[in-house]
């Protein structure tokens, strides 16, 4: 009989005994049928939760203006109002510049066509041999599936953009509750603060990264002639909350917009240059602003990406990484699920606590509720 391997080190340190001794064969099916459950009710409910979903992340990306001018000295009617104010213009804006484009983008669907054919037809610009791998129709249907995505995201920011405004103007009261100790007994509104704390933290750091990222994006594109540049910076700097997937993915349709009207050469450009500000922003920008302290195993982003589109939709897509964000944060919370939190971060960069999620200076009210409690 072949020696058992002993089981790494670094394996016991992380995975609590009582999962490595676990033989029940019931529970784990008990478990898998409540999430198969869980997750079908989701996908049921998903027209109701996407927006809703998304009115929560607008009104958490507008919560430090809110915070910033209350420390200025504002009173809080007039910062909220200041608040939603800008809330309601950008993305009011957005909303309007999305469905504009994309009906213009529709109306002239049959022009990119032939101009594409036009392309894959020419022997000078290489299309002959773009033909053989590329259908003709092909790209003509990327673009389709882009304004599509492009009309349904922008009417679900509509109705997300009332619940982000709805959650500010409550959100003052909420927050007497929470100081007068609401809830102070139950450890999730106990540690509510901590983690949203955190989480205010990491988006306001991918804010700035996913900002310079766009605008740098949107410079290309107005060099290369790109229609609609501004569209596709704005969806560059949502998506690019998904860390190296996200940009990708919105570089696409202004690639074959480039190609359409330019050749591949323009193409080539905003493939490349967009390929550099990718690994700009994630190797070099968004390091040196976190230190990675809550940076996600990259099988984690991919998996959760494709797994919120598949049950919302292109809603899913904006929501993955604050989803995903959310669970890893209320992982750390507690001794019992902190081994997951670690296996969901990349070599290296595990956790021991959940103060290594926070920035510098803001060690302490982590540590505070790290503390057990009575």
């Amino acid at each position: 009989m072949d020696p058992v391997e002993p089981v790494p080190a670094r394996v016991t340190a992380i995975v609590p005994s009582w999962i490595r001794g676990s033989t029940n064969l019931l529970a784990m099916v008990v478990t898998a049928v409540l999430v198969g459950l869980l997750v079908v009710l989701i996908g049921w409910l998903s027209p109701v939760l996407a927006p809703l979903g998304l009115g929560m992340f607008l009104a958490a990306l507008a919560a430090p203006l809110f915070s910033r001018l209350a420390e200025r000295g504002y009173s809080p009617p007039v910062a909220l109002t200041v608040t939603i104010g800008v809330l309601v213009l950008v993305i009011g804006g957005i909303v309007l510049l999305a469905i504009t484009s994309a009906r213009t983008l529709a109306d002239g669907l049959a022009g990119y066509s032939d101009a594409l054919e036009a392309r894959l037809a020419d022997p000078g610009d290489g299309g002959v041999a773009l033909r053989d791998v590329i259908p003709p129709g092909l790209l003509v249907d990327v673009l389709g599936v882009a304004i599509d995505v492009v009309a349904q995201v922008g009417g679900t920011l509509l109705f997300a953009l009332v619940v982000a405004a709805l959650l500010l103007l409550d959100a003052p009261r909420l927050k007497r509750l929470v100081s007068g100790g609401l809830g102070s007994a139950n450890p999730v509104f106990r540690q509510a603060p901590v983690i949203a704390s955190a989480a205010l933290t990491y988006f306001v750091v991918r804010i700035r990264v996913n900002a310079l990222t766009a605008i740098s994006l949107f410079l290309l594109m107005v060099v290369v002639g790109v229609d609609h540049a501004p569209l596709w910076a704005i969806g560059a700097f949502f998506l690019s909350f998904v860390p190296y997937l996200g940009l990708i993915l919105a570089l696409i349709p202004p690639t074959i917009l480039a190609f359409a009207e330019s050749g591949p050469g323009a193409a080539a450009v905003i493939v490349i240059g967009g390929t550099v500000l990718n690994l700009v922003a994630e190797n070099v920008l968004e390091p040196t602003l976190t230190g990675r302290a809550l940076s996600l195993a990259t099988w984690l982003v991919f998996v959760m990406f494709f797994f919120w589109v598949w049950l919302m939709g292109p809603v899913g897509a904006l929501l993955s990484m604050p989803i995903s964000v959310l669970i890893v944060l209320v992982l750390r919370q507690s001794e019992r699920t902190r081994w997951m939190a670690e296996l969901l971060a990349r070599e290296g960069e595990q956790t021991a606590g959940p103060e290594r999620h926070l920035e510098p200076g803001t060690q302490e009210s982590a540590a505070t509720a790290d503390e057990p409690q009575a």
